[in-house]
């Protein structure tokens, strides 16, 4: 098995007999991401097809595009893609501890509890077309700032930042990156303009924004940053909305614009690049996010079904920011709008601890803590760093775990000193023997290491035959009529071009995803014959659906949304897990569907410039009445800074009732720390506008 690029790996089977069966065993350790207090698991089935650039200058590989000058594996990055059949996705995932929530962003899976712990796995007929993505959040809410763990010999330090807390930032200067390159057709661009409009609604007075969208052109809204008003905010959603997908996916000239100039004093720029990153031109886009920006923060969005994480998560840690992964399925209003909190100045910047395996300095932004892996086992750990009041010092005991922790310190170290390598090719006479001493101490596979397995056990003859095992067309993917008769397109092309294969004979091959039993001891799942589409014995029959419609999961269902909350009813944890707003005399559900069909996004969206909703006063007081229904003030939910912004243009109106109307319910909840109180007066603003007519709707289905 050998690291081709980023998370991609190509596995080799030589000397199969035929009609023989061979099981590779691979074990993975892994530290999950945390964002917004949800950890995600996301585990990617198929390897889309990405744009090459340069010129051919051979074929080294089995893949269908030629190596270039620019990107000389290109040939092993390219995996035939098959247009018909699928291989079963036969996946099992235990969690242990108590849950509050769980959900699957892309397929229909079934749940089950063993001995406490939950169990999850795809429903029966998932195939390997669409990355599996599982998000939950455990019981414990209330963790301190800085926890740490060791195993005797290395260590993990984890620094979350407060809940509720949103850096107030210096004025932006807002760069918007849309990829329109034919890879992003149909679902995956109405999402990109939807995350677009989103975050550029999200801006305040005396901010200033820049429009970009590239293929292999770029496309600029302007030749200069523009003034955050009303003009030019109707001018820039016309212009979002005309977007059309077309050529190839070339990022470099984009990611220059991005970053081109000089930031005044006093400003932040800040850069969210939105992509499905699926390029292979890996070596020149990390130098050109790592070397030119400046004081600007670099924030990627990945959005695919099948997404290059790996080079995004590359150009965010290269750029200061952070990466946000996403499918065109998910809320992308929600996503976006959290995102926006981490827009301003970082809670905590350049965090540094002796023995690091990273020893560059890390950021917290909101919602997004730091991790840091030792390479040591001090009896107390000394984090320091800068915050936004100042100096920052935080000394912790790390607890004692069973876990061994050294594989993941390994493998975060060759991580940046691969990444270093990338930018300073010419330090490979030092950076090299490393990496591979690390690599070969750990048995992690790098750019320099392989594993290799080799069965001694017989020896076969007879005639051989060459079987490349085709990759399965990612979903929401459309392949063009060209692509089927794999006729060679002239470069620059869209990467929907490349040449396919159906599906092919192939040797049987069982994977297991497993857990080490030399540290664990028995396995705690393992993998299950290819042809058995049957359900396993442990789980009930329970099929939840994702959280948007999936055309192609098997069952029916509706839609709304997976939530262990609605299916479960408090299975999970011993507490109940039901939401409900007690408000005096009256009993206030949250209506998720009622949530779907008038949702926080929305309201977003049509908020002016100013902060107001078309200059109304009744208007702006129902938004803000209808964004604390939803569950958003100015400290949780996803819409914070359209809340701040409405209740700024409020509070300029200080003698108007309905102001006074949302600005008191505001205060009741955020101040007195209580549920949202509704009253006769909220029926006065029903009549005001759109927004008063979703707030009308939503006390009703509320029964209030």
């Amino acid at each position: 098995m050998e690291k081709e690029q980023g998370s991609v790996h190509t596995l080799s089977l030589v000397g199969l007999p035929a009609r023989s069966e061979v099981t590779v065993r691979l074990i993975l350790v892994e530290l999950l991401p945390s964002v917004d207090g949800r950890f995600r698991w996301h585990f990617p089935t198929t390897l889309a097809p990405r744009y090459t650039p340069g010129t051919p200058v051979g074929h080294s590989g089995f893949g269908v595009e030629p190596d270039t000058d620019l990107v000389p594996n290109a040939s092993r990055l390219s995996p035939p893609i098959r247009l018909e059949g699928g291989t079963q996705l036969d996946l099992e995932i235990e969690i242990a501890g108590p849950l509050t929530v769980i959900e699957s962003s892309l397929h229909a899976v079934k749940l089950s509890l063993d001995s406490g712990a939950v169990r999850v796995a795809p429903s029966a007929r998932a195939t390997l077309n669409k990355d599996f993505i599982l998000e939950f959040s455990t019981a414990d809410t209330a963790a301190p700032v800085t926890r740490a763990w060791t195993d005797g010999a290395h260590t993990l330090v984890l620094l979350e930042p407060p809940s509720g807390v949103v850096a107030q930032g210096l004025p932006r200067d807002a760069v918007f990156a849309v990829d329109i390159s034919g890879s992003m057709q149909g679902e995956k661009l109405q999402a990109a303009k939807a995350a677009v409009l989103g975050a550029l609604h999200g801006l305040r007075t005396g901010d200033r924004f820049k429009l970009i969208a590239f293929d292999d052109r770029v496309e600029r809204f302007a030749s200069d940053f523009s003034v955050y008003n009303d003009r030019n905010l109707t001018k820039a959603d016309a212009w979002i909305e005309a977007l059309e997908s077309r050529g190839g996916t070339e990022m470099l000239e984009a990611i220059q614009e991005s970053l081109a100039g000089t930031t005044p004093d006093g400003r932040l720029r800040t850069v969210l690049f939105i992509t499905d990153g699926q390029s292979t031109d890996e070596a020149r886009l990390l130098p050109a996010v790592a070397n030119r920006k400046g004081n600007a923060v670099f924030f990627t969005l990945g959005i695919d079904t099948a997404v290059n994480s790996s080079l995004l998560k590359s150009l965010a840690t290269a750029g200061g920011g952070v990466c946000e992964l996403c499918t065109p399925y998910d809320d992308i209003d929600a996503i976006v709008a959290r995102l926006e909190t981490r827009f301003g100045t970082p809670l905590l910047s350049q965090l540094k601890v002796a023995g690091a395996a990273r020893p560059d300095g890390q950021t917290v932004f909101a919602g997004r803590p730091a991790s840091l892996l030792l390479d040591t086992a001090p009896t107390n750990v000394e984090v320091s760093g800068t915050s936004v009041a100042g100096a920052f010092v935080s000394i912790v005991t790390p607890v004692h775990i069973s876990f061994p922790l050294g594989a993941l310190w390994a493998m975060e170290r060759v991580s940046w000193l691969e990444e270093r390598l990338t930018l300073r090719p010419f330090e490979e006479e030092a950076i090299r023997p490393e990496i591979l001493r690390i690599a070969l101490q750990w048995h992690i596979s790098s750019r320099f290491t392989s594993f290799v397995c080799v069965d001694h056990s017989s020896a076969n003859a007879g005639d051989r035959r060459h079987v490349v095992q085709p990759a399965e067309m990612p979903e929401s993917w459309e392949m063009q009529a060209d692509a089927v008769s794999g006729g060679a397109m002239p470069r620059p092309a869209m990467m929907l071009f490349s040449p396919v294969a159906r599906a092919c004979p192939a040797p049987s091959l069982r994977m297991e995803i497993a857990e080490s039993e030399s540290d664990h001891g028995s396995p705690h799942f393992g993998g299950v014959e290819d042809n058995d589409m049957s359900t396993p014995p442990l789980f009930s029959n329970v099929l939840l659906s994702p959280s948007i419609h999936d055309r192609h999961a098997p069952g029916s269902y509706s839609g709304n949304g997976f939530s262990v909350r609605e299916a479960l009813s408090g299975l999970l944890s011993s507490k109940k897990i039901a939401e409900s707003k007690t408000t005096g005399s009256h009993q206030v559900p949250v209506d998720k569907r009622a949530v779907q069909k008038h949702d926080a996004g929305s309201i977003a969206r049509t908020q002016s410039a100013d902060g107001s909703f078309g200059g109304d006063v009744g208007r702006t007081a129902a938004a803000l009445l209808v964004l604390l229904l939803l569950g958003n003030t100015r400290t949780k939910g996803d819409r914070r800074r359209t809340v701040q912004k409405a209740l700024d243009w409020l509070r300029a109106q200080p003698t108007d009732v309905r102001a006074a109307v949302a600005m008191e319910a505001l205060e009741w909840v955020e101040q007195k720390g209580l549920d949202v109180s509704v009253n006769a007066d909220w029926r006065l603003l029903t009549s005001d506008g759109p927004e008063g007519q979703m707030l009308h709707q939503l006390l009703d289905s509320r029964g209030v």
